[in-house]
């Protein structure tokens, strides 16, 4: 696959990213109970929620970023990536120690667990030299 493919794949790949977790983000900061299979009441929940909306919100900022140069803003994907593959290995453990409904994972499914492969496609183009920095023109200062 030639470079320029890999680029603009890349690029597609972390907009859509973006679009995702910023959506994903105010929706959890607006409506937390979205994610709440009991419906619970507690405030304290509520706005543990609303913090993490926010986060996946900021996130979603960051990979738009990254899609500008993936190959330069590798960093933003790989820890992107690390979240990605964190938040399912979370999720079971609290599933399979009977503290979280099963259903659950399903928001691992949608949030995570879809955009691993390609993070990680992204990424070992980078490392393969594949996709590499998008080379910028230097302004000359008069």
């Amino acid at each position: 696959m030639k470079q320029d493919t890999i680029r603009i794949i890349s690029r597609l790949i972390m907009t859509f990213a973006a679009i995702y977790n910023i959506f994903w983000g105010v929706l959890i900061a607006i409506h937390p109970k979205v994610i709440l299979f009991d419906d619970s009441d507690s405030i304290f929940v509520i706005i543990v929620l609303q913090c993490i909306g926010m986060l996946v919100g900021l996130y979603g900022f960051a990979y738009y970023f990254a899609s500008r140069d993936p190959a330069r803003y590798w960093p933003i994907i790989l820890v992107g990536l690390l979240g990605k593959i964190m938040g399912p290995i979370g999720s079971l453990h609290y599933i399979f120690t009977n503290q979280l409904d099963a259903s659950f994972f399903w928001v691992n499914v949608f949030n995570d667990v879809i955009w691993i492969f390609p993070f990680a496609w992204i990424l070992y183009h980078v490392y393969k030299k594949n996709l590499e920095y998008i080379e910028e023109e230097d302004d000359e200062i008069i």
